[in-house]
């Protein structure tokens, strides 16, 4: 009798496991998604490369509605973000590698041209580090820990690169509208496609935006810390 109870214990263990296993995906049958960086100024799989990097999608920015260098940060446990009072005093730390001088020791580039600028009078970046990301941003990149061969004297703990889309084989655009609290407003566009065949491509994006602060001054009652700009850049490839 205690050799029946253990056979028919272990028919039931297998019965109720071979419709888990079924649910499986074989080997054979799980693929991996390339995902193709530019991390080190050429194209490669992001899965070869000797280099702990984030890449954060075109798809990935729209469906989590990434707006700023700080909803980048929130994805990366080891990047931190942080702003004071104005927008030249924006702190960003990579690996707990703080700057303790003007300067950013994070390099932050646009398709690989640096513009990383200089906070005279605290220790942070300048005005171009928390960029409003453009509706033309194909990629970011963030690069973890010392880069300085790759991209100057600013990347001793790292780097973040901005990548923008190219023109493409046909023409296509968007256009996105956000309006949200204390008189937020934003509209941005992008679009291109060739001008000359398998020979010049035009790409075309601009952002204008707007909002009234989140305070109010006592005594005036108009509105503290509200923002406007706009932004337009143009692409021949």
């Amino acid at each position: 009798m205690p050799n029946i109870r253990r056979l028919a214990g272990g028919a039931v263990a297998v019965a109720l496991a071979l419709p888990t296993l079924g649910g499986l995906p074989g080997t054979s049958q799980a693929q991996m998604q390339e995902i193709v960086v530019t991390t080190r100024k050429k194209a490669e799989n992001l899965q070869e490369i000797p280099l702990a990097v984030t890449a954060v999608s075109a798809e990935e920015i729209e469906r989590l509605g990434i707006a700023s260098l700080g909803d980048v940060a929130d994805l990366d446990p080891s990047v931190q973000f942080d702003t004071s009072f104005g927008p030249a005093d924006t702190r960003i730390t990579i690996r707990g590698l703080s700057n303790t001088r003007g300067r950013s020791n994070v390099a932050f580039l646009v398709d690989g041209i640096d513009v990383t600028t200089e906070n005279l009078n605290a220790a942070g970046s300048g005005l171009l580090a928390n960029r409003r990301l453009l509706a033309d941003v194909e990629r970011i990149e963030v690069v973890k820990g010392p880069q300085s061969a790759l991209y100057g004297r600013a990347a001793f703990a790292g780097a973040i690169n901005y990548i923008t889309r190219s023109p493409g084989d046909t023409w296509e655009g968007k256009v996105g509208w956000d309006v949200g609290d204390f008189g937020a407003r934003e509209l941005s566009f992008a679009g291109g496609g060739p001008l000359v065949e398998d020979v010049l491509g035009l790409r075309v994006s601009g952002i204008v935006y707007e909002s009234d602060g989140y305070y109010r001054n006592s005594l005036s009652g108009e509105p503290v810390g509200d923002t406007d700009g706009k932004g337009l850049a143009v692409t021949l490839l």
